[in-house]
């Protein structure tokens, strides 16, 4: 016959593996559900993050533009005011040839003595 004992041992042997074996699938329950969550705080975080990034492109992209139009607009004006500029002073030299001709001498001079103390500066 089987010792009583031996039997008893088992059993609360048997009892101890069952109690260890739902210990730790209590305990990898609750390690996955940790995981899921943390996992989907990190996916919400990454989305929110995601999607403020998208909003500062689109609205760089509207500055951008806005930019980019102010400076063509910009280049436009200015460039209409240099040709008219320069069609006023074709008609100024055509006009009087001869201050202009004597202006540009003056302002070539001026540029020239500029220069030149310029050179004399830094030698």
């Amino acid at each position: 016959m089987a010792d009583p004992g031996f039997s008893e041992s088992a059993e609360k042997a048997a009892e101890a593996l069952s109690d260890g074996v739902a210990a730790a699938r209590d305990k990898f329950q609750r390690l996955s559900d940790d995981v899921q969550e943390r996992y989907k705080q990190m996916s919400k975080d990454v989305r929110r993050g995601a999607e403020r990034a998208s909003k500062e492109i689109r609205r760089s992209a509207e500055v951008a533009r806005d930019t980019a139009g102010k400076v063509q607009k910009r280049y436009r004006q200015t460039s209409k005011e240099v040709q008219r500029i320069g069609r006023d002073v074709g008609e100024y030299v055509r006009e009087n040839p001869g201050k202009a001709v004597l202006i540009a001498a003056g302002v070539g001079f001026l540029l020239g003595l500029v220069v030149r103390r310029r050179d004399d500066d830094d030698d």
